[in-house]
């Protein structure tokens, strides 16, 4: 069970960061990951300072999960649909606050400073290389600003902020890339973002004192 949860979180926290988990105006949309394995698309919705994510590609484990982000209250729950149980995630040790802070842009103009600021922050600097605003684009028929990162190495990587959500729509590292699909602005269900009833709360302490 231990294994489970473990790969199931990876699998999660791996595809936020593919996907942009973001604080945004409320929309839903289809993430499209392209990388080779990562699952094909996926499910997230964003209201205000909360975020759910779906994971269309079934675990055999644990099947159908969700991770739902509460940014205000610093609450990172993940859903396990199969087993009816939920557990709280761990921030600190996953780092997802940097993601979050990464794929919000407060200022869609001029998002390098905001980006190398988190990089300094997290201790990722070493890394930067450069950041400059390429200039407007359409994705998907929606208006962004397209950026171009270069890191410390010469790898490159570009980033397409949308400018009405303020959040990153598209990115490509050349190695991989997704982009946010069939977009639909609007309010979200609170029920999305709330633990179902008839939930239980999965222990991981009392998981990891049991025999082997």
């Amino acid at each position: 069970m231990r294994r489970i949860v473990g790969l199931s979180l990876m699998c999660l926290v791996g595809c936020m960061v593919m996907s942009q988990l973001a604080r945004a105006q409320d929309f839903s949309a289809d993430v499209v990951n392209n990388k080779q394995g990562a699952g094909g698309m996926s499910k997230m919705y964003s209201t205000k300072d909360k975020v759910r994510w779906e994971m269309q590609k079934k675990s055999s484990g644990t099947g159908p999960s969700a991770l739902i982000v509460d940014e205000a209250q610093g609450k990172w729950i993940m859903l396990m649909e199969q087993q009816h149980m939920y557990m709280d995630a761990m921030p600190m040790m996953l780092k997802i606050p940097v993601i979050t802070q990464f794929w919000h842009v407060s200022d869609v103009n001029d998002a390098c400073p905001q980006w190398k600021k988190i990089a300094e922050q997290t201790k990722t600097d070493k890394n930067w290389g450069s950041c400059a605003k390429v200039g407007g684009d359409t994705v998907n028929g929606r208006s962004t600003v397209k950026y171009e990162g270069v890191s410390s190495k010469g790898d490159k990587a570009y980033y397409w902020v949308d400018t009405k959500l303020k959040c990153v729509i598209k990115a490509d590292s050349g190695s991989g890339s997704f982009d946010l699909q069939n977009i639909q602005e609007g309010s979200q269900p609170s029920s999305l973002f709330e633990i179902p009833a008839g939930y239980t709360k999965f222990d991981m302490g009392s998981m990891m004192q049991r025999p082997q």
